[in-house]
């Protein structure tokens, strides 16, 4: 019995130790590349494997498809996949797409199989070149780093689209990264001494090493893709780079169905008086749907042509000379101004001595001020019903969530590099200012409002007239000094006082306003004023909305050796093994 038990214990260790030994490789693995001029290449792996003693049904061998290049998605075109034995019969293989590869399981399910056999893996792909500016470069990962079984012998037969006299050409060898050049590289040559093939090779592979070539062609061998191409293929590797559109044709939705002023009586008509007495600031927000600095320039020159200040531009002395301007009060604000005006009147020579103020004196301290005052310009506005009460609802709304969405995306910019993709980061920057912009637009004036508006354009029109054309106009006002002077502040807020001054050059000759003085050349005019209040319009809209600012500091790549090449780089790749 005893002899008996030991037989049976050796003949079993026998049958597991014949299973521990038999080890299945590659015995050979060549790959036939041919680039075409199509920039297309047909790849053609002859793989010869050897199961040993195993059973199994075959292999599959996956390859990626998929890669994070160029700032986001770019995908490879597979096409033509077909398989066949060393008689050039089919195999039996399925094709499935998983995560970023494309698997091709060759088999039967049903059979099993043993010892040596070869399989002809063949297929077609697009987009595996690189262009640059010198040369056009196939950078391709021949055998893939991720078998689990050594190889033996790896083989990588590259053949040219034409004939060539000099190309570039390396290899890489060995694990994922290494920088190792291949054991040998021969470039194949014609009867004319014209290259026609690259041969690479390299010996002893261990699981998971893998063969890695590089060619490079001159320019003008290879047809490009065209720019329609690229875009079409971006696109569709890139979906992220629709969201700006999405997020686009909602905004545009909700502003046409929420955001869209109403029609008014949908004529204009020359205009010789501001609408119901409102002043410059109420017709310049009412216009441009925001109270802005040029409107609070616009109400100081008025307060000075009705008399309670005058202005003097004066020039700073120093190495660099720059412009200024003083406010001398005349009077006191009084029931004649309205309450907003009374307000501008009293807080501006807040911050001056003995009724006086520079400009530049008001600079970053007159914006608590200039809040206030528009403040009261829109609720003024609300009040009489050329606003609805929530016309900044929405436009509240969407300026927040357009800085959330650029707040985030630049705060994560490190991790859209590493793993989203820039081109989701641009998306997303792109859809926060789209919001942004539509949060402009979104408020919307009441039908009052819309009336006033086309009123306030009427009156625009009148201000810039031709000459020529004045005389169209029924009982217009006649031109005299005190006719420019009274809409001169409503021309500022429109943006038309050169327009304005052109009608009444003639006036004000060598001759200045008793409400402003300036430096600068002795001949004086109507134009030279309102070139000269468009600077102020300009330094003092900046100087009276300016804040105090803070401070501080915050401190696809080629194979070839300055792209910084190495084995398991490039497209191709992947891997395999037996089922």
């Amino acid at each position: 019995m005893r002899k008996y038990l030991i037989f049976l214990i050796i003949v079993f260790g026998l049958l597991s130790g014949s299973q521990v030994l038999a080890a299945e490789k590659i015995s050979n693995f060549k790959v036939d590349v041919e680039i075409n001029q199509d920039s297309s290449i047909n790849v053609k792996e002859t793989i010869k494997y050897d199961f040993d003693d195993l059973q199994r049904h075959g292999i599959f061998r996956w390859i990626p498809i998929k890669y994070k290049a160029r700032g986001g998605n770019y995908n490879l075109r597979i096409f033509d996949i077909f398989v066949t034995d060393e008689n050039n019969q089919q195999y039996k293989f399925d094709i499935s797409y998983t995560d970023n590869y494309v698997q091709i399981k060759i088999g039967d399910p049903d059979t099993y199989i043993t010892g040596r056999h070869v399989y002809n893996i063949n297929y077609r792909i697009k987009r595996a070149i690189n262009y640059f500016d010198d040369y056009d470069e196939l950078y391709w990962n021949a055998t893939g780093n991720s078998w689990s079984v050594p190889i033996d012998y790896a083989q990588v037969n590259v053949k040219l689209p034409e004939f060539l006299k000099n190309i570039k050409t390396t290899c890489f060898a060995g694990e994922t990264g290494s920088d190792s050049i291949c054991q040998n590289r021969e470039l194949i040559r014609n009867n004319e001494d014209l290259i026609t093939e690259i041969q690479f090779e390299q010996s002893d592979l261990e699981p998971n090493q893998g063969l890695t070539v590089v060619v490079g062609l001159p320019k003008g061998i290879l047809q490009e893709p065209t720019l329609i191409e690229n875009i079409k293929y971006t696109l569709f590797d890139n979906w992220v780079l629709l969201i700006p559109l999405l997020v686009f044709s909602f905004c545009f939705y909700f502003w046409y169905t929420r955001g869209r002023d109403p029609e008014g009586r949908g004529t204009i008509i020359a205009q010789f008086d501001p609408p119901n007495n409102l002043s410059p600031a109420e017709v310049g927000t009412i216009y441009d749907n925001k109270v802005q600095g040029k409107d609070i320039s616009a109400e100081i020159i008025n307060l000075a042509i009705k008399g309670y200040l005058k202005i003097k531009q004066i020039e700073e002395k120093g190495f660099l000379k720059s412009a200024n301007y003083e406010f001398i009060k005349l009077k006191e604000s009084d029931n004649q101004l309205t309450e907003i005006q009374q307000n501008l009147m009293n807080h501006l020579f807040d911050y001056g001595t003995q009724n006086k103020v520079k400009l530049s004196e008001l600079r970053n301290k007159f914006y608590t001020d200039f809040s206030l005052i528009r403040n009261k310009i829109w609720d003024y506005l609300i009040k009489e019903k050329y606003f609805p009460k929530n016309y900044k609802s929405a436009s509240i709304v969407f300026t927040i969530l357009g800085f959330i969405l650029i707040f985030i995306s630049i705060s994560a910019v490190a991790l859209f590099i590493t793993y989203l993709g820039l081109y989701l980061f641009f998306s997303l920057i792109a859809s926060g200012l789209i919001i942004l912009v539509f949060g402009v637009f979104m408020p919307k004036i009441t039908k009052k409002g819309a009336i006033t508006k086309e009123y306030i354009l009427g009156l625009k029109q009148y201000l810039t007239v031709a000459e020529k054309d004045r005389l169209k106009f029924h009982n217009a006002p006649e031109k005299n000094p005190q006719e420019f002077e009274r809409l001169l502040p409503y021309a500022m807020v429109l943006g038309v006082e050169k327009q304005w001054a052109e009608q009444f050059k003639a006036i004000y000759v060598n001759e200045q306003p008793n409400w402003y003085s300036s430096t600068g050349s002795q001949t004086f005019s109507a134009f030279v004023l309102a070139d000269s209040l468009k600077d102020f319009k300009s330094i003092s809209a900046s100087g009276l909305t300016s804040s105090p600012s803070s401070s501080g500091a915050a401190s696809s790549s080629s194979g070839f050796s300055g792209g910084g090449g190495f084995s398991g780089g490039g497209f191709g790749g992947g891997g395999g093994g037996s089922w």
